[in-house]
């Protein structure tokens, strides 16, 4: 009896999910991601006084259009760092799947080796979105990172299953589960991916719209909790939904969340805060103004198109139940069988 004791307290603990049983599941109910290679995506350009290009080994700490994603670990060089590369591993009419690589450590041109990698993959049909991320072990170095030339498939069970189709390249290849951090880290890291992405599986900046790797999905269903038990559990999981206002000119294109996009990106894609990275050129309109995208109207023109929606705007995400705000549910109940 007092063997069993330790395994019977043991399956009264609830475990944490497997990468490769939350990688099945979204793959299941999504799709598959494949193995893939960085290098093969589109190189994400870092510019300085409006287009001089940045050399590969050098990484200035203010830019035209830096990333949006903080960079707080130890040896990262910001936000400005060149040679990160986007990947669009699927698009269609079932399911969107999009990948960055990221270098937060500036390396000679070509360099393989990447800091973060991140993945999103989303249904069109149900909404729901699944969410994974690589990072290369801190503190960060140039002589260290991710070898991006093959990257496994978070829903392989093994480095032989990982392979196929098997790279052309000799490489030294990890399992997934040596890659890919588990779906607690992932659900429980700060940032959260959703407190981010809170208008959408795939977030819009000046950064990634250098590429033509960005799927656009801006009011299709987004259940961005709906797979995976520890995502579902997560610190965020009863605090995302979009907020809007009736007639309001920023959410005829888009969602507003009440997160990050209240909280910053709002502000930020209006000329309202600067951008963690941006230099003095990317403080001035109409770059300084990035939504709406490619706008051609002058100051005046964009103040009176979108200044009284900003404001109401700003008025429900201070205050959600306010009288003119009207919210989404990201993650509704079941509709129940009759």
């Amino acid at each position: 009896m007092k063997r069993l004791l330790p395994l019977l307290l043991l399956a009264g603990v609830a475990q944490a999910e497997t990468l490769f049983e939350y990688g099945r599941q979204c793959a299941k109910e999504i799709a598959a991601i494949p193995a893939f290679n960085c290098m093969a995506g589109e190189e994400i350009p870092i510019t300085v006084d409006g287009g001089k290009p940045v050399p590969p080994t050098e990484a200035p700490k203010t830019c035209d259009r830096p990333s949006l994603l903080p960079a707080y670990e130890p040896g990262s060089q910001g936000q400005c760092v060149p040679g990160s590369r986007a990947l669009l591993l699927r698009d269609d009419a079932t399911a969107q799947i999009s990948a960055i690589c990221r270098k937060k450590v500036a390396r000679p041109a070509g360099s393989p080796l990447f800091d973060e990698i991140n993945v999103i993959s989303h249904s069109l049909k149900s909404g729901k979105s699944c969410w994974f991320t690589a990072k290369a072990q801190e503190p960060l170095t140039a002589a260290g990172g991710i070898d991006g030339r093959f990257v496994p498939s978070p829903s392989a069970l093994s480095t032989r299953q990982a392979m196929e189709p098997r790279p052309s390249e000799n490489l030294q290849m990890l399992p997934p589960d040596k890659v890919w951090l588990s779906p607690k880290q992932v659900a429980e890291s700060k940032p959260a991916c959703v407190s981010c992405h809170d208008s959408g599986p795939f977030m819009y900046s000046p950064y990634i719209a250098q590429t033509t790797q960005l799927p656009g999905d801006p009011f299709g269903r987004y259940q961005p909790k709906a797979i995976g038990k520890d995502f579902q559990k997560a610190w965020w999981n009863l605090h995302a939904f979009g907020i809007t206002t009736r007639g309001n000119t920023c959410t005829a294109c888009h969602r507003i969340g009440n997160m990050n996009s209240c909280q910053t990106a709002m502000w930020q894609s209006t000329g309202r805060a600067p951008q963690e990275g941006g230099n003095e050129w990317s403080r001035q309109f109409p770059q300084s103004h990035w939504m709406s995208p490619g706008n051609l109207h002058s100051k005046l023109q964009w103040d009176e198109a979108f200044n009284d929606s900003l404001r109401k705007l700003a008025a429900c995400c201070a205050d959600p139940k306010g009288a003119e705000c009207q919210t989404v549910d990201y993650n509704p109940p079941p509709a129940k069988k009759r």
